[in-house]
């Protein structure tokens, strides 16, 4: 392969890749089980003209059936004039998916600086290949939302980072409100992401700027968090009154889950524990495996003695789990592999994100999936993926573009496989 073909293979696959994902709207693609116009597309058509009825009085509806705050479709009743018809609704949030492949390149680019443009652009049209950002993209699903003002509220605290001294007062006022306002927002989106601004605020607090800008910070996120303190007055809960009703949250604990939340994250950066420098002894025999091996060992026990493995509900628990249900009929014998591969995903994934602020995003997950039924894949895929592309501190190998194919033709595989999945055994 000569060198003008090496330079722009990756942007062919990237084109390739696009006309993919445009393939998969045209076709009405539904690669994660949610998708279909009688699937979750459904629910969210009829929240979204109840919504247009009454917005304030619908939103405490018990016929409002989302468990996210109603911020998206309040921005489609006002500000989408193409809301009036399903399939104006779904090219709407079609093209705005858009935007998270055009975000994550540039946050590629800055975090991997030495990577050509090409080769960040396939890095940034492979998170397309993700069956659940096509079923959220096709299906007007709300995870997308999110991640995008993600990406925006890690480009902003970035600029400020490198660029805070050459900035006037005024402007660096202006971009603290900014990051505060995109990192705030993404909780109206979806809840789960609360995490991001206690993050960005810590790394606010963190920069070497004068304490009045990190006073104003703490002051700005308080404002911006008073809405969602009256939405949890006027549902008394965390969600929406109709999922507070079918999701239990934060009533019950399941103990199952952060097992499955970590099977849930080993699928989602598989590839990746390739792509790092391994030193064996330091890695894998060290004091900090110890601490989680006995960590985990008292976690199986607890999940022994007091958990229901054999009527477990088979709502969300990712595709291992679904991948066991399929070829092991046998309940202990699935029990006791389920516990082998909590115990890999466990310790791969902690020796992999050794940094402690990517180990702490990762705590946060673990504990929250105790709290939420059902916890299903969509919701850390593809988040995890992005976070290491912006929030997460450990860098991988990708400069060699061997490393980028090989990182696509994972996610190729596993939209296929996905897509298989729910085309036929479904």
């Amino acid at each position: 392969m000569n060198s003008k073909i090496q330079n722009n293979f990756p942007l062919f696959l990237s084109i390739t890749i696009f006309f993919f994902f445009l393939y998969g709207f045209n076709i009405n693609e539904n690669s994660a089980g949610a998708g279909g116009y009688d699937g979750d597309f459904k629910l969210i058509w009829d929240n979204l003209i109840l919504l247009k009825k009454d917005l304030f009085s619908n939103i405490n509806s018990v016929d409002y059936n989302d468990s996210r705050p109603p911020l998206s479709y309040i921005l489609h009743i006002f500000l989408n004039p193409f809301s009036n018809t399903q399939e104006g609704f779904r090219l709407s949030n079609f093209i705005i998916s858009l935007f998270i492949p055009v975000l994550l390149f540039f946050s590629i680019r800055i975090n991997y600086e030495n990577l050509s443009n090409n080769l960040a652009l396939l890095l940034a049209s492979t998170v397309t290949l993700s069956p659940y950002f096509r079923t959220t993209s096709y299906w007007a699903l709300g995870e997308n939302y999110g991640l995008i003002f993600l990406l925006l509220s890690y480009l902003s605290y970035i600029k400020i980072k490198k660029n805070f001294k050459t900035f006037s007062s005024l402007k660096l006022n202006l971009m603290i409100l900014l990051l505060c306002f995109c990192s705030s927002i993404i909780v109206y989106f979806d809840q789960k992401l609360v995490f991001v601004p206690f993050l960005t605020l810590f790394l606010i607090l963190k920069l070497n700027i004068n304490n009045n800008y990190k006073l104003k910070a703490l002051f700005t996120f308080f404002i911006f968090s008073l809405p969602y303190f009256y939405l949890i007055y006027l549902w008394q809960g965390l969600i929406p009154t109709s999922a507070n009703i079918g999701r239990d949250v934060g009533s019950k604990v399941h103990l199952f889950h952060p097992g499955y939340c970590l099977s849930i994250m080993m699928i989602s950066i598989f590839p990746f524990i390739f792509l790092k420098k391994w030193d064996f002894k330091n890695d894998f025999i060290n004091k900090k495996n110890i601490f989680f091996s006995v960590i985990f060992l008292l976690y199986a026990l607890l999940i022994l003695f007091m958990g229901n493995f054999e009527n477990l509900r088979i709502e969300g628990k990712g595709a291992l789990h679904k991948i066991s249900l399929l070829l092991i009929s046998n309940t202990n014998l699935r029990l006791v592999i389920t516990l082998i591969i909590f115990f890999v995903c466990l310790i791969l994934i902690f020796i992999t994100f050794n940094h402690r602020r990517d180990l702490y995003i990762i705590f946060y997950f673990l504990v929250l999936s105790l709290f939420v039924f059902p916890f299903y894949q969509e919701y850390l895929d593809p988040l995890m993926f992005i976070l290491i592309f912006s929030f997460f501190k450990l860098r991988f190998n990708i400069q060699n573009s061997k490393n980028i194919y090989f990182l696509t033709f994972y996610y190729f595989l596993f939209s296929l496989s996905s897509n298989y999945y729910y085309s036929f055994i479904i």
